[in-house]
């Protein structure tokens, strides 16, 4: 372990540990020389692209990222569409920096034989400029950025994908005394069709949520208090900090894209790709969120529905998940750049004449439409601990796991937790797991892991605990829990991959 990771890792909280680990996934691997490094500035996608073949590919050992990847006055800068898509490959990157000039490099992220990552495309060195001043809406209290566009991508020649795009100035990557001199960004190259595969999910409204670049986020304003936050948040900025990013999603893609079994083809797109397009899933085979996807528009959420209803399996890695109804709006840069939250009606202008707009949680008055009845479960409880408790070894998730009920798994049960507990889930419900835990608001509570199938024959998973993905990257988790929790996600996804699963649960679909 290298000096600057485990400084790293002894000061971050114990929660975060893992995180930490997952983001730098592949370190060890690449100290014990599984693969070199590939030194070429491109990746040209030739032939029909598979991940199993991308990720037979050398990776990119993490020593080779900055160690510092933090937002800071030196170095920022943010992405001019929400993925590159089909109809436009060719991205604009906004960058403001204090230095004379920036260097990009494109990072997949994916398995790469355990290093994680591959470097795919190096840009010139290029001439950086400080940029205005971000403009905040007092009346909003958002915040935007009114920047010139420093690079234009072309992605046309990278493979689909989840990608970091890492910002560094020329100098001082590892100088500590310099500050933060290399910025992340994340990017998705969409796949040109989601049809017939199973489709990755970046949380990317989320993100916006959590981001508190300019001094707020849709939870706390530049003082930290609830009543300063912002209402709307925009995606004209940079990100603050890529931990949600790197916590939620990426131990999903480096799972997920471990899978060798060619049955399985993966699609990759955004939330606010989804809430834009909602027929953006017709004819996908599943649908998979992250640890955490809390944003939802009613578009969105539309688009699910139906293709859960016409045969789409979904998969819910997480908890807490479609807990805000929220909306997009267009900026000066694009629609669907800006997401809105008020929370309480009261405070949202279209909550009256339209209700079923008002961005309040879902399951709240002016429109209520609980969670529960597209994830089966409803959220439970924030900051818990629990333990991982096997209810019905039947679940196809668990095939070759060797479990049987009351089999327990220490380590996977943490952060957020759904629970089966909501007379609007489904009637056919069938709760995999129900694992004892205790949280900030309960000390005697549970997560409840659940599946109900619908009369299409898809299959609708919740693992309901947002440490299900994390947990599998953490050293301070059990081995035995990490292995476990990576061969339900492979196995889950393998199914899922292979269309409607009803046959594989035995309860009648609602």
């Amino acid at each position: 372990m290298s000096e600057n990771l485990k400084n790293l890792l002894d000061t971050a909280a114990p929660s975060r540990r893992g995180l930490i680990v997952a983001a730098l996934a592949g370190t060890a691997a690449a100290m014990t020389g599984l693969s070199p490094a590939v030194a070429a500035t491109a990746g040209t996608v030739t032939g029909g692209f598979t991940f199993q073949g991308e990720n037979r590919r050398f990776g990119t050992p993490r020593n080779q990222l900055p160690p510092s990847r933090g937002t800071s006055g030196a170095l920022q800068g943010f992405l001019g569409q929400l993925a590159s898509t089909a109809r436009q490959r060719v991205i604009d990157l906004y960058v403001s920096s204090t230095q004379k000039n920036f260097q990009v490099k494109a990072y997949r992220l994916g398995n790469y034989a355990g290093l994680g990552q591959r470097l795919v495309w190096s840009s010139p060195v290029t001439p950086a400029i400080a940029q205005a001043p971000a403009t905040v809406d007092p009346a909003t209290r958002t915040t935007s950025c009114n920047w010139k566009i420093s690079l234009k991508l072309d992605t046309s020649a990278w493979p689909e994908g989840f990608y970091y795009l890492v910002l560094s100035a020329p100098v001082a990557w590892y100088s500590r005394a310099q500050g933060a001199q290399a910025h992340m960004i994340p990017l998705v190259v969409e796949s040109a069709s989601l049809a017939g595969k199973a489709v990755l999910v970046f949380n990317d409204l989320t993100m916006q949520a959590y981001n508190k670049w300019g001094g707020a986020s849709l939870y706390a304003g530049a003082n930290g208090t609830v009543p300063s936050r912002s209402l709307k948040v925009s995606f004209d900025r940079p990100y603050a900090d890529p931990e949600v990013y790197e916590t939620y999603n990426v131990p999903m893609i480096r799972t997920a894209e471990s899978i060798t079994d060619s049955r399985v083809s993966l699609g990759y797109t955004t939330e606010a790709r989804l809430a834009g397009n909602p027929a953006l899933l017709t004819g996908a085979a599943a649908v998979l969120f992250s640890g955490h996807s809390e944003y939802w528009t009613r578009g969105m959420r539309r688009g699910v529905e139906s293709a859960r209803d016409a045969g789409t399996n979904v998969v819910f890695f997480g908890a807490n998940n479609v807990y805000w109804r929220t909306r997009t709006e267009p900026t000066a840069l694009g629609p669907d750049r800006m997401v809105v939250c008020y929370r309480d009606p009261a405070l949202d202008p279209l909550a009256s004449a339209h209700p079923e707009l008002a961005t309040t949680r879902w399951q709240d008055a002016p429109y209520r439409e609980p969670e529960c009845s597209l994830t089966g479960s409803m959220y439970g409880d924030f900051r818990v601990t629990g333990t991982f408790t096997v209810t019905e070894p039947s679940f196809f998730g668990f095939q070759g796991t060797g479990v049987r009920r009351g089999t327990t798994f220490p380590g996977i049960v943490a952060g957020e937790t759904d629970a089966s507990n909501n007379p609007s889930q489904p009637g056919n419900l069938m709760v995999f797991s129900h694992s004892p835990s205790s949280g900030l608001y309960r000390s005697k509570d549970w997560s409840d892991g659940s599946v109900y199938t619908t009369k299409s024959g898809s299959a609708v998973i919740n693992m309901a605990t947002t440490n299900w993905l994390a947990a599998q990257y953490d050293p301070a988790v059990p081995a035995r829990s990490r292995q476990f929790a990576a061969q339900v996600t492979r196995n889950i996804i393998t199914a899922a991959a292979q269309g409607p699963i009803a046959q594989r649960y035995a309860r009648p679909a609602v």
